[in-house]
């Protein structure tokens, strides 16, 4: 006999994910990858851009930069991207507009991905994206153009309004702040650009530099919003405005602290499956961060 006050199946409220329903996810992505495979994503990628496209909802473009080489910024760009595949039934595109980035696809499980160069000359040809490799969380993978290309750059734009409009988030990983060129440019192209630094004293201060350019370049009524991502290498010491990731966090801007994680190394497989649980808990709190902000 029910008890008095039980209620049947009532709809559950809705309400907006934020990082703690993320981190619920955690292992029940790590048991869906051991069987969710390609062909199962490849299989329901038509319907799923259908749905998209239905909902109307417009997609988001998101920049990964790093303040100076060597910080792990295409680790954070597809550790990002692989989250966002395998949090939404959405497709997710990871386009990489470097040449530094060109072991992304392999450190995907993706022996050949398609460059930038050859995504635009079919673009030409056919008015869209030709088929693209797809990693087992469901994310598809462009790979950076040839060394010394500058067609990515001139074309960036375009392939960014094509890659839109079947996906639901475009994550770029566009390379070294010094290289991107003037951030108005990138702003006026991305929702969301998150900045990937390290923590020692000389990183502290390009990355202060590269906010102070950040600053300076764009018009007051912009809306692309800035998220740092701090790769911290070592602990605090302890004292108050000594630790370095609380010199940059000091203007209060939105961040997401990743620890060193030896796993997630130059040329190290990036797989959901495998990464540490303190990196991936990172990645899912960002993924939430953004895609709950408009």
């Amino acid at each position: 006999m029910r008890r008095p006050g039980a209620s049947g199946h009532q709809p559950a409220a809705r309400r907006d994910w934020g990082p703690q329903d993320w981190r619920r996810l955690l292992s029940a992505i790590r048991r869906g990858l051991a069987t969710y495979g390609a062909a199962t994503v490849a299989h329901d990628q038509h319907a799923s851009a259908t749905a998209l496209r239905s909902r109307q909802i417009r997609p988001r473009r998101i920049a990964v930069i790093g303040s100076t080489g060597g910080v792990g910024t295409t680790t954070a760009a597809a550790l990002l991207a692989s989250v966002l595949a395998a949090a939404r039934d959405d497709q997710t595109l990871l386009l990489t507009m470097h040449s530094d980035a060109c072991d992304g696809a392999v450190r995907l499980g993706i022996p050949h991905a398609p460059s930038v160069t050859e995504v635009l000359a079919g673009l030409r040809r056919h008015g869209r994206i030709p088929p693209t490799p797809v990693t087992r969380s469901g994310l598809r993978v462009l790979s950076a153009p040839p060394p010394g290309s500058t067609v990515a750059e001139t074309g960036l734009a375009g392939l960014l309004d094509v890659a839109a409009s079947g996906h639901a988030s475009v994550v770029v990983d566009a390379g070294v702040a010094s290289r991107v060129g003037e951030f108005c440019t990138v702003a006026e192209l991305f929702d969301t650009v998150v900045l990937v630094c390290a923590t020692s004293t000389d990183a502290v201060a390009a990355t202060t530099a590269v906010l102070a350019r950040w600053r300076g370049g764009l018009p007051a009524q912009n809306g692309t919003r800035l998220i740092l991502m701090p790769v911290r290498s070592r602990v605090g010491t302890g004292v108050p405005g000594s630790d370095a990731v609380e010199r940059l966090l000091v203007d209060g801007a939105a961040a997401h602290v990743m620890a060193h994680d030896r796993e997630l190394g130059r040329g190290a497989t990036i797989d959901l499956s495998t990464v540490s649980g303190r990196s991936l808990t990172t990645a899912l709190e960002l993924g939430a961060d953004i895609m709950g902000h408009r």
